[in-house]
């Protein structure tokens, strides 16, 4: 091709990325407001609302994922802070979409609070007794939250990854950082100049400890009729990342490997769990055709499962092996000690960690044309699981049933207690 005929051709690929990506953010505002329409009053801010803690989420709806992770972990710290107060209800959740606060109310036993505007934020942010503000992301809109002086405002992250994002500078306008373990806090240290490390709380990734419960799509599988050949056939988890939103967080590797590597494992004689990134193919019709090539090869696989719920960890439980690639699922995974392989990024473009997971656990190259073999040999044929608890203690710290949720509820006690130091107890409007 000519650089012409290339440059062109990064034209359209240019501007057909830019339509879809405003032909989403027009659909998901239209949604949010028909959602606004119809919201109960009981979601608006009000005068009763006596909150110690609170949880705040501006991302779009793609992205709920990212708050629903912690919800069993917040009513854990909501009892707690329930006992320490006496405060029938401790713990809020403000949305910034009225789709977002819809869905999440659904979810839990939490007060969810909505404001899309300035002023209902003003009602929230600014409860006498509010202490603590806690954020899952590194959304944009975090910075409106982050303008109310009298909450300490703690980053929570959705996971632990070596993903560019863990280490943006955008941390140092919290005035807290939970980080999952020793790993998080080196790589930190490292790459931000300036922020102290006494901002920077241990707290592993309290949602292991949740208990697990596996889904009726799964259970169904193994049903009586199943026969005792597919009983005794390994299962794989397969859980491949997105494509990112720019070329250094470029991590995902479905179009380049993700079809060929489960009809290796199918090949074989495996079960494969797969489950698809929330945001899959949301920039890049690629990723999107290869999820579906993938979803149209189970569908004929007995015994297989697309997972698209939002519970995560049963697959622990029931699968032998994983398949990841950089995201939070592959670190989560150490904790289980069962054989890990990971793909590394298609794109050169992305950042990645000279030190990091790439190089402490089996790795193939996305797109090599013995990358399916590659972790056929290394999950089934020659199982290879060293090394996953040393490093699981790098990435998550003690991993002991309970340990990460008591870690968080301390780490987060703390930063409500030190608030108190400052005001004087809980105040009363």
């Amino acid at each position: 091709m000519s650089s012409i005929g290339r440059t062109l051709s990064g034209a359209v690929s240019r501007a057909g990325h830019l339509a879809r990506s405003g032909s989403r953010v027009v659909g998901g505002v239209v949604s949010d407001r028909f959602a606004e329409e119809r919201l109960s009053p009981r979601f608006a801010p009000h005068r009763g609302d006596r909150f110690v803690a609170a949880a705040y989420f501006a991302a779009d709806h793609s992205s709920l994922y990212q708050l629903e992770q912690w919800l069993w972990s917040f009513e854990r710290l909501a009892e707690r802070l329930r006992e320490q107060t006496a405060e029938a209800e401790p713990f809020g959740i403000l949305c910034r979409s009225a789709r977002n606060a819809t869905a999440i109310a659904a979810q839990t036993s939490l007060p969810v609070r909505f404001s899309r505007l300035v002023s209902g934020m003003d009602a929230f942010m600014s409860q006498p007794g509010l202490r603590a503000v806690f954020y899952v992301n590194q959304s944009t809109l975090n910075f409106q939250g982050l303008r109310y002086p009298r909450p300490a405002h703690v980053h929570l992250s959705h996971g632990e990854s070596e993903k560019s994002s863990m280490i943006s500078n955008q941390l140092k306008a919290y005035d807290a950082v939970f980080t999952a373990g020793r790993a998080a806090r080196e790589r930190i240290e490292r790459a931000l100049v300036g922020l102290p490390a006494e901002r920077l709380f241990d707290v592993g990734r309290p949602q292991l400890d949740r208990p697990v419960r596996v889904p009726a799509a799964w259970t169904d599988l193994a049903g009586e009729g199943e026969s005792a050949v597919r009983r005794a056939a390994p299962i794989v988890f397969y859980a491949p990342t997105w494509e990112g939103d720019s070329p250094a967080m470029a991590y995902g590797a479905l179009p380049a490997s993700g079809e060929a590597i489960v009809r290796g494992l199918l090949a074989e004689g495996a079960r494969v769990i797969y489950r698809p990134h929330p945001r899959t193919g949301v920039l890049r019709p690629a990723f999107t055709q290869a999820h579906r090539a993938i979803v149209e090869l189970l569908a004929d696989a007995p015994g297989s499962l697309v997972d698209e719920g939002s519970a995560v960890g049963w697959q622990f439980e029931v699968a032998d092996a994983c398949v990841g690639e950089m995201s939070s699922l592959a670190f989560d995974w150490l904790t289980t000690g069962k054989p890990l392989v990971l793909v590394k990024p298609a794109d050169a473009r992305a950042e990645v960690q000279p030190d990091g997971l790439f190089t402490r656990v089996p790795s193939v190259q996305a797109g090599a044309p013995d990358a399916a073999e590659a972790v056929i040999r290394v999950l089934l044929r020659e199982p290879q699981a060293e090394g996953l608890v040393e490093a699981a203690e790098y990435y998550l710290g003690d991993t002991r049933p309970g340990e990460q949720q008591r870690r968080f509820e301390e780490a987060a006690t703390r930063v409500v207690q030190e608030r108190n130091a400052i005001f004087g107890g809980f105040e009363r409007s």
